[in-house]
């Protein structure tokens, strides 16, 4: 039986952060001690410095408490942007998160391709996407990481744009964030690509009446990364992720008990409300 790891994304607490109520530090220690969660996954809006030495005391507080790091999640540099001195300027904080990503000892990292939804990638936008993944993926590799984009904005919930840049990169250490259910057109298509090479996952609380089969299907094609509760809501956050744990966990245990040959049952959490 596949093993089933889960992980909590310090996104779902992106309210509290909002209202000085939490930070990577409270973060920590409500997931190992409130959730009792071994992995970590890091939204880059809870490290309001790179700098060296507090990057250093996040990972002294992860191993003081017994975390380790699934994904870090990176918002703000990503890949294209029109403007050319805009894009080196994304490559060079992105190369400081890569760092951060190492002392930190991050399985996978998350950074966009960037673009829009509804426009055309362009033939310069591919060239340049795919040449600098080449170039992180070479740098993550050595460090034993997994790097690449997240259905969730712009040109990432493109199936087609998916399976054109990880053919064209080509690497062991390219992967993808899949955000369960969010493309913008072909959902079973982007689900299809993204199981295929997914490093990481994010579980949104709008999936978790098809996370069950999603699960199932990842576990099937031989998934070793970890599932990771999203919340989004921003209120009422260290409940609501409570009950999206629950639900999640639930899934698991009634996929341990069914195996994963067949299609997965209809869950628990969903059924008891129909008459």
């Amino acid at each position: 039986m596949a093993e089933f790891r889960i992980s909590l994304a310090s996104y779902s607490f992106h309210g509290m952060l909002g209202a000085g109520m939490r930070d990577v530090f409270g973060y920590l220690d409500a997931l190992r001690y409130r959730y009792h969660l071994e992995w970590a996954d890091i939204w880059t809006g809870f490290l309001p410095s790179l700098d060296d030495a507090f990057i250093r005391k996040v990972r002294q507080a992860m191993d003081d408490c017994g975390v380790r790091l699934a994904n870090l999640c990176v918002d703000g540099p990503h890949l294209w942007c029109d403007d050319a001195d805009e894009r080196a300027a994304h490559r060079g904080m992105m190369l400081k998160y890569i760092e951060a990503a190492r002392i930190l000892g991050a399985r996978t990292i998350r950074i966009d391709f960037g673009g829009r939804e509804g426009h055309t990638m362009p033939g310069e936008a591919f060239d340049y996407i795919v040449k600098t993944y080449k170039e992180y993926c070479a740098i993550c590799g050595d460090l034993g990481m997994r790097i690449g984009p997240e259905n969730h904005w712009g040109w990432d919930r493109v199936p087609a744009y998916l399976e054109r840049v990880r053919d064209a990169v080509a690497s062991p250490a390219y992967g993808h964030l899949f955000h369960f259910t969010n493309f913008h057109d072909e959902p079973e298509r982007g689900a299809e690509a993204a199981i295929s090479y997914a490093m990481h996952t994010h579980i949104p609380a709008n999936s978790l009446p098809v996370a069950k089969e999603t699960i199932r299907r990842l576990a099937a094609a031989g998934y070793e990364g970890t599932y990771s509760i999203e919340h989004h809501s921003a209120e009422h956050e260290a409940e609501r992720v409570e009950w999206q744990l629950g639900a999640v966990r639930n899934c698991i245990a009634e996929l341990q008990a069914e195996g994963l040959g067949a299609k997965a049952r209809a869950d628990y959490a969903t059924t008891i409300y129909t008459e």
